[in-house]
This record gives structure tokens, sequence and C-alpha cells, in this order.
């Protein structure tokens, strides 16, 4: 009975001496098993979309450096543009039209073909009106592109015949201005109904 008395008291001995050794593996442990349950997944999904958010972030730092790269060249290339050719461009398709400069355009091309030119309208796409109902009137000028805009001029020019004619609109065409035939019409009185249209950039 002393022996087993004696093996009763070294196992508490044993008990006593690791059992905050035994606590704390079980609580670590129990932490270990908290983590994987429950924390893991969450650092996991958060991990995941930061690598996703960078991801993102330089696909559109690449976008944007290979857009600045095509800015810089097109930047490059235009100031290796003569400026007498910028100066060229910008008459053909100017950022804007003075109607009072065009008029006269359009008329010195008619006069020098020896031509009477009769009667001009010019009409900006700007122009239309609202009526009262406050809806714009119907539109007779194209629509080509929001950057740009477009002028319509109608014209009446007299003693024209057909060779004449012809002459005229090769003249309009080979005019350092973009002017576009939209409608011709001659009259038996050698008079000519010319609607040409020009555009601008806005």
């Amino acid at each position: 009975m002393n022996s087993a008395l004696a093996k009763q008291n070294k196992i508490n001995t044993l008990l006593n001496r690791y059992f905050n050794l035994g606590v704390i593996v079980l609580a670590l442990f129990l932490l270990l098993l908290s983590y994987l349950l429950l924390l893991r997944p969450k650092v996991d999904e958060v991990v995941l979309s930061a690598q996703e958010t960078i991801t993102s972030q330089q696909r559109l730092l690449s976008a944007e450096k290979t857009r600045l790269n095509r800015l810089e060249e097109a930047v490059s290339a235009y100031s290796q543009i003569n400026p007498i050719d910028i100066e060229r461009i910008n008459s053909i398709l100017p950022n804007d039209y003075d109607k009072e400069a065009l008029f006269g355009e359009v008329e010195e091309i008619i006069t020098n073909q020896g031509f009477i030119l009769t009667s001009v309208n010019i009409e900006k796409d700007t122009d239309r009106e609202v009526d009262s109902s406050g809806e714009e009137e119907e539109e007779i000028l194209p629509k080509i592109s929001e950057n740009l805009g477009v002028i319509s001029l109608s014209l009446e020019i007299s003693t024209v015949d057909y060779a004449g004619l012809k002459n005229l609109l090769i003249s309009l065409e080979k005019n350092l201005k973009f002017l576009e035939v939209a409608n011709v019409s001659l009259s038996d009185g050698n008079t000519v109904s010319l609607n040409l249209v020009t555009y601008y950039y806005k």
C-alpha cells in the first residue's frame, strides 16, 4: 500500500510541476485552432483582395504609361512639322470661320470665272433658331463629328453655262479651303443654284 501511495504522490507531483506548462500548451493549441478556423480565411481574403487591387493598379499604370508615350510621340512628331505646313492645314480646316472672309473667298472664285454672284446665304450650324415650342428647326446641315462644326453656303450665280459650271466646280475643288458641293442646279436662264458645305474645328 505504501508503494501505491508513493506512485500516487509521484503522479501528483508531476501534475503539479507541469500543470502550468500544460495550460500554456492547451491555450496555444486553442489559439492556433481559432486562427486556422476563423482568422486565416479572413486574412487570406484580405491578402487576395489586396493582390487584385495591386494588379489592377499596375495594369492602369501601364495603360497610362502607354498613353503618355503615345502623346509624347505625337508631340514630338508635331514639333517636327514645318510651321508653314501647319498654317496651311489650319487654313483648310480652321478653328472657326469668319463669315465675311468666307464670303470674300467664294466671291473671288466666282468672279474670277467671269460669273456674277447674285445671292448668297451663309449658315453656321450654331445659327439654328429655336421655335416657340422650344424645339429646334428641322436640321439641314449634316452631322460629321462632335468636334467638327458645319457651315452651309447657298449661292445663286448668273451668266453660267454648262462648260462654265464645270470649270467653276473644278476651281472650288482646287481651292485651299475644304468646300464640298452638296447640291447644284442649272436652270435654262443660265442661272445656277449651288449649295456648298465646309467645316471647322469646334
